[in-house]
């Protein structure tokens, strides 16, 4: 495969091994992003000249052996809510549209510690508040599959820009599915890890919710930045207290079987399959693709449970948690000064968070408890869970569902059904691409699995990877 689509772990073995220049690799990048993301929007800033040169000084290093770090010379991108100092950070919104950070938040300071090429920042609806991309800073985010539907959310952008082959790595976040709402829709891989493994500065409430993670083509590029971004820090009360991931140097090596057998003494795994957490169903294409890749599983002999799970109506706690935790994170004064100059589904959110009451939220956090409680019983028995990703497939730009199978559902998060529930949770999970529908748009595929079992879901993940070979699948449009 061209070296735009290759996996970042080859770009990295071609750039210090001198057969491709960094400045090659962002260049090309660069020129595919001036090509065509104008009918993307997967960027709100694009970092050519800084990137360009960044990437002349890591080929002079590379040519002086002076280079280090597991990302030297690598492009990559970075989510527009993620501070990088000196850089543009709009979060989104129209009031930051001119605001440069002056200094780097925890995650990209991991990151930069291993010498990237940062291409620019990936759109984001404003403050991160909806599954799909739209704000008041320029069109809609879209589709490489279908230029007139959306990317989702709130990755869109690094969703629709590792889809058009814009990079081989772009970070995401997740608090509702963030994550893997974008992956499913754009046909990529997606994980969302166990909450509080990837700690964050400053965060102004304890986060219950929200985790950062990689957007990738292949498995491999997101095992690579789970080792890099993973691992306890003292400033975030918040985080877990682990090291970082290691994903040792024979890992690849196992078959699932033998992997599972090796390490936790199993002769086959036993997966629930959920398509309904009480309140939700998935349209017909989706539920076909989603049973026919996990059978592929059964085949090999492990085993496939169907089962009822019902959560109940989760949906207002989760809302209630999401909504005040990015009030706090230092909104409240410019909101009530300066309110029209928002997004609606921001009004929507700072509204519901400054007319909460103390008894709503601590009604919220126990309802948190109580979904972690079931998840955690279900673990008793099963060791994955299997879900479709999102009930539908992507909907066109500014015509989000109202209603699913007939119920009404909110306007910015009510049709990601399937994955808001896991940030609750706090369980890691991923977004394994398995097919497309009768429009030729990606469908996706959840896994879920018990805390801390980041290693386990990287490799069942690579094993439909290996069957699947959904990073062959290039958009027609973007194909090179």
């Amino acid at each position: 495969m061209n070296v735009i689509f290759s996996s970042a772990k080859k770009q990295i073995d071609l750039i210090h091994n001198k057969k491709l220049s960094s400045y090659e690799l962002t260049k090309l990048y660069l020129d595919r992003i001036e090509q065509f993301d104008h009918e993307l929007n997967s960027f709100l800033y694009i970092n050519k000249e800084d990137a360009l040169s960044q990437a002349n000084i890591k080929d002079k290093l590379i040519s002086e052996n002076k280079f280090y770090g597991k990302l030297f010379g690598l492009p990559i991108a970075i989510k527009d809510l993620t501070p990088i100092n000196g850089m543009p950070t709009t979060s989104g919104s129209l009031l930051e549209k001119n605001h440069i950070a002056d200094s780097d938040n925890l995650l990209y300071e991991r990151i930069k510690k291993h010498g990237p090429v940062i291409l620019g920042k990936t759109n984001t609806p404003e403050f991160g508040l909806m599954g799909h991309t739209e704000n008041l800073l320029k069109d809609h985010c879209r589709n490489p599959w279908d230029n007139d539907k959306t990317s989702g959310g709130s990755s869109g952008g690094a969703g629709s820009a590792v889809a058009a082959g814009f990079c081989s790595i772009a970070m995401g976040g997740d608090a509702g599915g963030s994550i893997r709402i974008p992956s499913s829709y754009n046909g990529i891989f997606g994980i969302k890890p166990t909450q509080g493994r990837i700690p964050r500065r400053g965060f102004p409430a304890h986060n219950l919710i929200s985790q950062d993670g990689p957007m990738t083509r292949y498995v491999e590029d997101s095992a690579l930045i789970l080792e890099i971004i993973s691992g306890f820090s003292p400033e975030d009360p918040s985080c877990i207290n682990r090291p970082p991931i290691k994903f040792e140097n024979d890992f690849w090596k196992y078959s699932l079987n033998d992997y599972f057998h090796n390490i936790k003494k199993k002769k086959h795994l036993n997966i629930a399959w959920i398509d309904n957490f009480g309140y939700a169903t998935p349209n017909d294409d989706i539920r076909t693709e989603c049973l026919n890749a996990i059978k592929l599983l059964e085949k090999e002999g492990h085993k496939i449970h169907p089962i009822k799970f019902d959560l109940h109506d989760i949906f207002n706690a989760w809302f209630n948690i999401f909504s005040v935790s990015t009030y706090m994170a230092g909104h409240a004064e410019d909101y009530k000064n300066h309110k029209n100059k928002f997004a609606w589904y921001t009004q929507d959110a700072f509204d519901n968070a400054m007319n909460l009451s103390a008894t709503e939220y601590a009604e919220s956090i126990l309802k948190l408890k109580e979904v972690q409680l079931k998840f955690s019983n279900l673990f008793e028995q099963y060791d994955f869970i299997a879900s479709p990703t999102m009930p539908t497939t992507a909907f066109k730009v500014g015509q989000h569902p109202q209603t699913i199978n007939g119920e009404k559902v909110h306007p910015s998060w009510g049709f990601c059904l399937y994955s808001y529930p896991v940030n609750l949770a706090g369980t890691p999970a991923v977004n394994i691409p398995v097919g497309f529908d009768k429009e030729n748009m990606p469908i996706g595929l959840q896994i879920i699995a018990p805390w801390e079992q980041e290693k386990e879901l990287i490799k069942i993940s690579q094993y439909f990877e290996s069957i699947l070979k959904w990073p062959n699948q290039v958009p027609e449009k973007y194909k090179v």
